[in-house]
């Protein structure tokens, strides 16, 4: 599983990457402790994860691993930094982003941009997408959300891609025993903002 999970968000750049790069380690143990009494735990409210250096904040079901790789490309140096949870070996949330040179985004098409990201996922997964729609971010970000399904692999996904000025985020969640529950996808999706960081004032 995990192994598929890495490949998933690593092709999601676009462009062939020459460095060696480790598999991230998402498996997390995730058990709920149960009184002796056997009554159900009262379900703790999911604060918000932050990325200050991402500029954006999402609702993990806990604490993600931060993992960075970069990308060398003909256009350079990409790097690329992925937020990951895992859980039970089985399911997966991942959040990341990456930002391109704004000249390259200024001077080429975004649509293409978003559905290239997407097109690499699906072949090096051999996966079949069965909805697919356009999405905005604040209602002015490009973004592509679809659902896909690997079925070599029995694995299910659904995925979302923004487009902000030159950074792509990449928001993703993987289920190898099954659909991915509607309630878990509003909720991960539907948390994520962007949010505003303070640039440091260098000292006078």
């Amino acid at each position: 599983m995990r192994q598929i999970i890495f490949l998933l968000v690593w092709t999601g750049l676009l462009f062939s990457c020459n460095s060696d790069t480790t598999v991230p380690d998402i498996k997390e143990s995730t058990r709920t402790k149960i009184s002796k009494k056997k009554k159900k735990p009262v379900p703790k409210a999911k604060l918000p994860f932050y990325s200050e250096k991402g500029g954006f904040s999402i609702v993990f079901p806990d604490t993600p691993k931060e993992n960075k790789h970069v990308t060398t490309s003909e256009i350079g140096q990409i790097e690329l930094t992925q937020y990951i949870y895992g859980k039970n070996d089985t399911h997966a949330w991942v959040a990341s982003f990456s930002d391109y040179p704004e000249r390259m985004i200024q001077l080429g098409n975004k649509e293409q941009l978003l559905k290239g990201i997407k097109y690499r996922i699906l072949e090096d997964l051999r996966a079949k997408t069965s909805i697919e729609e356009k999405v905005k971010l604040e209602d002015k970000y490009d973004g592509l959300s679809f659902v896909a399904k690997a079925k070599k692999r029995d694995l299910n996904i659904s995925y979302k891609i923004f487009l902000v000025k030159n950074r792509v985020y990449q928001l993703s969640m993987y289920s190898s025993v099954g659909p991915i529950e509607a309630q878990d996808s509003t909720v991960f999706f539907g948390s994520f903002k962007l949010i505003k960081t303070e640039k440091k004032k260098d000292p006078s």
